[in-house]
């Protein structure tokens, strides 16, 4: 049956007809022999089940490593920083390409404000003197590392400034390490600090770092983390060497994920904008980052008390916390510009229900050529799109709209997505299904995840059916081994990609994933086209086996008769973090409002086991003529955990349920908005915010009932 799929994509239009007609005949025998649950399809009536497995097997047999290497290659010749020419014409060859599949494009422009650096120094003068480099050595072998438009070392947003001041070494720079330095007697204020990278998002660092009187912040990675303490370094291996620089946004992307100048509106060319100064979400002290070759000096010249055990990173010495006698000076002056930025939107439509769209997004915009961050995702982007566009051309749509996003200036702070979600807000709350998200396809074989949880039994049952390329076991067996679990566990949505907007700030189902591996080329020059093809994914198997996961999750919510929304896993899955609130130290205090949520959570537990089973009994009832207005009503459920006032801290956030922590930046908070009022000792906050998930959990219920209403 697959031969005679494949060889429908291949044939003259006159051929067409009579292959269609044997591949239904294929569909009738097919049918009578398979259930649904034997071809690991649900959702789907056993006839449209079979059809559905023909479809996305045709899909996989199309996709190929080879058409993603060539791809990448042209998506890695120049620096394509957000803003810039080269970044126009990325996306203009994105344009291209998606037309040249069949897809309807559009090019969104916004105009957003975007600095680019003039002036970034970090020096030290006393007791010695070192000037940090800012850009990478060159290769005499890597025409790459010869570059002229290779952006600086510089962190996007960081305000300009000229300071000079004694240095403090203050580890990962989080609330806990000040603690520390407090308890040792030290304070940072009117100081410079110099943290490390990893442990939180680094915008959280500047915040904390301003918060508690520092007038400057370096930021370096350690080569414990991700340089030659974890293995051979670039050129040799794939970890971090001595001068490579993670550039990054430090933009507070847990107040919002918008343009700073239009928080909750779109960035369009005749918008109204707050001046800068008015912008709530950019850091007060300047910050910048250097390599590890450039803190090196710095930190040892540090004196004061020896650091504490955790603290001690991979350079060869001891390190100490300082103040001084090490006195640096920080100078970054940027150009402040409102740039244009632009999202390329292609689309497939549906044949059945093209005013219900599942959106597959990936950002091409990066620092510098971006092979993994973002490259690998957009050519896996693409590759679905290319395939999909190839099985329409043959006769086979799916039955919803699909839609292949590629945004722009996600590396600023998640800006062009966000804009595009802000101005097709009221659309998406209509006919957005689900949003799939990849970012960094591949670095490696690992299959990582997180998801809303009513998507992610979809995503276990998917990952069933595509070859891991290094175990040639199933992804998901591989998964499930990787993790030693015989279930591998999914994780929480925060912030730090695409997907944000999406569910936080609209409710729309999402899931985010990718391949990692040994990575230690982040935002650097050195992600470049040599590092992945000699280290992150040599095959571009990996990134071949994304698009497959992606696309056939994209095809089985596009053509299913009844969505596979698990929303009984849902409410199981909020079970322990209300546990865990529960037996908090603050249980005294809302230990009743906290009873309420578990019986309204057993509830809606209760309710959705009830609607699955009755769905399934609809499915083969053969009488489906109110399938359009279910589904509609199964994929807008999101929207009930969502307020329209927002977190009470940051109202951008509508989501109730999963937002990006005020102290992680990334990773996700479960119940964010009474985690936000515990933290702030705000009592009466943190009973509105319980009685505001009460609300939520008895709309969720509510529309469990209207949809078992209309069955």
């Amino acid at each position: 049956m697959d031969n005679c799929v494949i060889k429908n994509l291949r044939a003259n239009h006159w051929q067409l007809g009579w292959k269609r007609v044997l591949f239904a005949l294929c569909v009738l025998v097919a049918s009578s022999l398979f259930s649904r649950d034997a071809l690991g399809i649900h959702g789907f009536t056993a006839e449209n089940a079979v059809v559905e497995k023909q479809y996305e097997e045709a899909f996989k047999t199309l996709v190929s490593p080879e058409m993603c290497r060539h791809k990448l290659r042209r998506l890695t010749e120049e620096p394509h920083l957000a803003g810039t020419e080269n970044s126009r014409k990325v996306a203009e060859y994105l344009r291209d390409e998606f037309e040249s599949y069949g897809l309807q494009v559009q090019i969104y422009e916004y105009y957003v404000y975007l600095p680019h650096p003039l002036k970034v120094q970090v020096e030290m003068i006393s007791p010695s003197v070192h000037l940090a480099h800012q850009e990478e050595k060159s290769w005499q072998w890597d025409k790459d590392s010869y570059e002229t438009d290779i952006v600086p070392g510089y962190n996007a947003y960081s305000p300009d400034g000229d300071v000079t001041a004694e240095l403090v070494y203050v580890n990962r720079g989080l609330p806990a390490d000040y603690q520390i330095l407090k308890d040792y007697g030290i304070s940072v204020k009117g100081k410079i600090c110099i943290a490390r990278y990893g442990g939180s998002y680094r915008g959280v660092k500047a915040k904390v770092a301003g918060d508690n009187g520092a007038v400057g912040l370096i930021l370096y990675s350690d080569p414990a983390d991700d340089g030659y303490m974890r293995g051979d370094v670039y050129p040799r291996g794939p970890w971090r060497s001595d001068d490579a620089i993670q550039r990054g946004t430090v933009k507070y992307i847990f107040q919002h994920a918008s343009d700073p100048l239009t928080p909750g509106w779109a960035a369009t060319k005749d918008a109204d904008r707050l001046t800068i100064a008015e912008a709530t979400d950019l850091p007060n002290i300047p910050v910048v980052p250097i390599a590890y070759r450039d803190a090196s000096p710095l930190l040892r010249e540090l004196g004061g008390p020896n650091v504490p055990a955790k603290w001690q990173g991979g350079l060869p010495f001891a390190y100490h916390i300082g103040p001084g006698p090490a006195k640096v000076r920080l100078k970054v002056q940027c150009e402040h510009s409102i740039r244009p930025i632009y999202n390329v939107i292609a689309t497939l439509k549906g044949t059945k229900y093209p005013d219900q769209w599942v959106i597959l997004g990936n950002h091409h915009d990066a620092w510098v050529y971006g092979a993994a961050d973002p490259g690998s995702g957009t050519v896996s982007l693409l590759e679905v799109a290319r395939c999909m566009g190839e099985l329409a051309k043959a006769g086979m749509r799916p039955k919803r709209t699909i839609v292949f996003a590629a945004w722009d200036a996600e590396e600023f702070g998640i800006v062009g997505s966000t804009e595009w979600v802000e101005e097709l807000k009221a659309t998406l709350k209509q006919k957005a299904v689900a949003y799939l998200n990849v970012d960094i396809a591949a670095t490696g074989g690992r299959l990582y995840v997180s998801a809303i949880p009513s998507l992610r039994g979809l995503m276990r049952e998917v990952t069933q059916h595509v070859i891991h390329p290094g175990t040639l076991k199933s992804v998901y067996e591989s998964w499930k081994t990787a993790q030693g679990k015989e279930v591998p566990q999914v994780g929480n949505l925060g912030s730090g990609s695409d997907h944000s907007p999406f569910v936080g700030h609209v409710g729309i189902p999402a899931v985010s994933m990718g391949f990692n591996g040994p990575y230690g080329v982040y935002h650097a020059m050195q992600d470049n086209f040599y590092w992945m093809e000699h280290f992150g994914d040599p095959t571009f198997q990996y990134q071949a086996a994304m698009a497959k996961i992606w696309g056939m999750l994209a095809l089985q919510l596009a053509n299913a008769d009844i969505l596979p929304f698990d929303y009984e896993h849902y409410a199981t899955e909020l079970m322990t973090p209300l546990k865990l609130l529960q037996n908090s130290g603050s249980k005294n205090r809302i230990a009743k409002e906290v009873e309420k949520l578990d019986s309204l959570l057993a509830e809606w537990q209760k309710v959705a086991g009830a609607l699955r089973q009755e769905l399934d009994t609809y499915l083969t009832s053969g009488n489906l003529s109110r399938l359009e207005e279910i589904n509609r009503r199964l994929y807008q459920l999101e929207q009930n955990l969502t307020s329209e006032a927002g977190l009470p801290l940051r109202p951008w956030f509508k989501h109730l349920i999963y937002a990006p922590g005020l102290n992680t930046g990334y990773a996700a908070v479960i119940f964010p908005g009474v985690h936000d009022a515990l933290a702030q000792g705000d009592d009466a906050a943190v009973h509105a915010e319980i009685a505001r998930l009460a609300e939520a959990f008895t709309r969720m219920i509510q529309g469990l009932n209207e949809i078992r209403a209309l069955l």
